[in-house]
């Protein structure tokens, strides 16, 4: 209901509702969520608005061009911890590297919604929605924190992007907005309860962070330690408390049954348990492989072989990580610790390799068959996915060597 409204208001062509989904709320939608739910959630949408199944699957899979900063930035806080790098300055570096990224998805998105020729048309928007999400997301890592990063920088592009559209729009379009009308005679709840759990979620993580009392509090209750593994979790801190709180605001909002309660938790725990499994694996493997001096050995050779050009691999491997594992936090958890011991073996910066790892990985989820799959089952394309992959494989492409040229450059200049 929510966005059916803001369509029937502001977003008048495809191209500004690719823009205002794919582009702008993308980065609110797999910040609150992670693992993909972006595409489930974008992609009907695209669908009841009449774009071709296609189009809406690939413009669906173009909302996970902020993994780093997805399910409030969880697999970037892996990295940071596996690397042994300041998470602030890994979100940091993340965004630095993610701008030009932004700007290449945008036109990505103009270009599918309406064609090569929508490009220059729409020249102004996609600098418009380039420069935001830019400083939004760079300042939110900077002076917020790169878990919330996400949350705060979609929601403020969003909001500047509607506001731009209302600017500059002429006319309504009839059919959207009677369609977004009738939907909103029918709606069970009024605007501000569907939109309160995500304003519980943005303030209560603002609150966590910027507040010092509660920040402190966070991190001395319900602490978990377990000295012998070096480990320890502050269970209320961690971005899956603050999800919890806001998912119980929503069961309060809309007056769930225990049935709905028990049915919404089987469905979740049947979306999360292949990611967390997969996960867990793959921190396991990068456990075992570090105990026994395996990532040692395999670092210290690939560093008498390469050399420096490593720096050139890095966002390969990283890259590769997340198209098999379609995942930013499985393939971070495997080449990591890999990433970190190769740049102390040749004497680089740890947090370049860790940005280019985190940066790659992300970008390259949107290719990996699982994702696409996923895509291609809402969009009803079962048996497409070839297609589909052939059409965003070269925006991968385009994203790896991007992030090179970006880790190289950074090296040469900051590091030489």
């Amino acid at each position: 209901m929510f966005f059916s409204s803001l369509f029937a208001r502001y977003a008048q062509t495809p191209v500004q509702q690719a823009l205002l989904i794919s582009a702008a709320l993308g980065l609110f939608l797999e910040a609150t969520t992670g693992f993909g739910i972006g595409i489930v959630i974008a992609a009907p949408l695209y669908l009841a608005m009449g774009f071709e199944p296609s189009k809406a699957a690939i413009l669906s899979l173009l909302t996970q061009s902020a993994v780093p900063w997805g399910a409030l930035a969880v697999g970037t806080v892996l990295n940071a911890e596996l690397s042994n790098v300041s998470l602030k300055a890994l979100g940091v570096g993340s965004a630095l590297f993610t701008i030009p990224l932004y700007l290449i998805y945008t036109i990505a998105v103009v270009c599918i919604a309406g064609g090569w020729r929508t490009v220059w048309r729409n020249a102004l928007t996609i600098l418009f929605l380039w420069a935001s999400l830019s400083v939004s997301t760079w300042a939110a890592n900077a002076y917020v924190s790169p878990p919330l990063a996400g949350v705060l920088a979609g929601f403020v592009t969003a909001s500047l992007l509607l506001i731009y559209f209302r600017i500059t729009s002429l006319r309504i379009n009839p059919t959207i907005k009677q369609t977004a009308a009738a939907k909103e005679d029918n709606a069970d709840l009024p605007l501000w309860k569907s939109v309160l759990p995500y304003g519980f979620l943005i303030v209560f993580s603002l609150a966590a962070n910027l507040w010092p009392p509660l920040y402190r509090w966070l991190h001395t209750v319900l602490v978990w330690r377990v000295p012998s593994l070096q480990f320890q979790l502050e269970l209320l801190y961690s971005p899956g408390f603050a999800l919890l709180m806001a998912s119980i605001v929503g069961i309060v909002m809309y007056r769930l049954s225990w049935a709905q309660i028990r049915d919404c938790a089987l469905r979740t725990l049947k979306q999360v348990y292949p990611a967390a499994i997969s996960t867990v694996g793959f921190v396991a493997m990068s456990t075992v492989m570090q105990q026994a001096r395996m990532t040692d050995s395999f670092s210290h050779n690939l560093a008498l072989w390469v050399g420096s050009g490593f720096l050139l691999v890095s966002p390969i491997i990283g890259g590769l990580g997340g198209l098999i594992t379609g995942s930013n936090s499985a393939s971070n958890a495997m080449f990591a610790p890999l990433q970190s011991m190769m740049a102390h073996e040749l004497h680089q910066s740890p947090l370049l390799y860790a940005v280019t790892q985190n940066v790659a990985a992300s970008n390259l989820t949107m290719e990996s068959p699982s994702r696409i799959a996923l895509a291609a089952s809402i969009t009803d394309l079962a048996g497409r996915e070839g297609t589909l992959t052939r059409r965003t494989v070269p925006l991968g492409i385009l994203a790896i060597v991007i992030i090179t040229i970006c880790a190289v450059g950074i090296n040469i200049i900051y590091y030489h």
